[in-house]
């Protein structure tokens, strides 16, 4: 009976994080600002999951270190504010998942209890750092830290892989829209040169007042033409046809 409860509770549980990675994938596939992107993540996954502090750390273009772009707690805000980063490969949980591309638990329990010593994140008890990864290649980290001891699991990590992997996608896209829009914005403003420096150079050259096209080829014109023809055309106000006889 122990065991019936303890999987029917573990089914609930992820029954509820499979519900809400769905609303918030939702939610974050909307928005295609970056800057607004980030902090948006931070605040649902620690809403939605309760965990005190979440944050997102993103790959330099150096691959050296992973610069922390976001996070939703206070003590996540002051790291913000004096640009924290931790070096790749380093003995943080971050800088290990950055160079592994692997999930990793850290606890405050069991053997392989880990001692948090964070002077702005003073409460963590549990920590669990997810692989932001997009095309095969890993561009961030998701850390998420609890209160709580023991607070994760290894099926918690499985599970909340999804949602790593929709925030990867979403950061994606939108680092894909920005670029297009930049390109579209660049485009625009060549094309508005190009027309300028067009008309520029039109309203330099000769003035004309017209264009004379024949069956030998055609030039501007910059004076009237004047034959009988024409002014019987003008005179009369219609169209004539002459069958001039070479």
């Amino acid at each position: 009976t122990a065991d019936l409860e303890t999987a029917r509770l573990l089914s609930e549980r992820r029954a509820f994080e499979l519900q809400t990675i769905g609303d918030v994938s939702t939610i974050i596939s909307g928005e295609k600002n970056i800057e607004t992107l980030l902090p948006l993540i931070t605040r649902l996954v620690s809403e939605r999951f309760r965990f005190y502090h979440a944050g997102i750390f993103l790959l330099e273009e150096t691959m050296q270190f992973v610069v922390l772009q976001a996070a939703n707690s206070e003590g996540g805000q002051k790291m913000l504010a004096r640009g924290h980063k931790l070096e790749v490969g380093t003995t943080s949980i971050v800088g290990y998942v950055i160079k592994t591309s692997e999930p990793r638990i850290a606890l405050d329990v069991g053997t392989d209890a880990v001692f948090f010593n964070n002077p702005d994140l003073p409460t963590t008890r549990s920590e669990m750092a997810l692989p932001l990864i997009t095309r095969g290649q890993t561009i961030g980290v998701l850390d998420v830290q609890s209160e709580k001891p023991g607070a994760f699991t290894e099926n918690d990590a499985n599970t909340l892989s999804i949602l790593a992997d929709q925030i990867a996608i979403a950061l994606e896209n939108a680092r894909l829209f920005t670029q297009t829009q930049q390109a579209l914005s660049e485009a625009q403003a060549l094309n508005r040169q190009n027309s300028q420096e067009g008309w520029l150079t039109f309203s330099h050259e000769e003035a004309s007042i017209g264009y004379h096209q024949s069956l030998k080829g055609g030039k501007k014109l910059a004076a009237p033409v004047e034959t009988d023809e024409i002014r019987q055309a003008m005179n009369r106000g219609e169209v004539l046809v002459f069958n001039k006889k070479e």
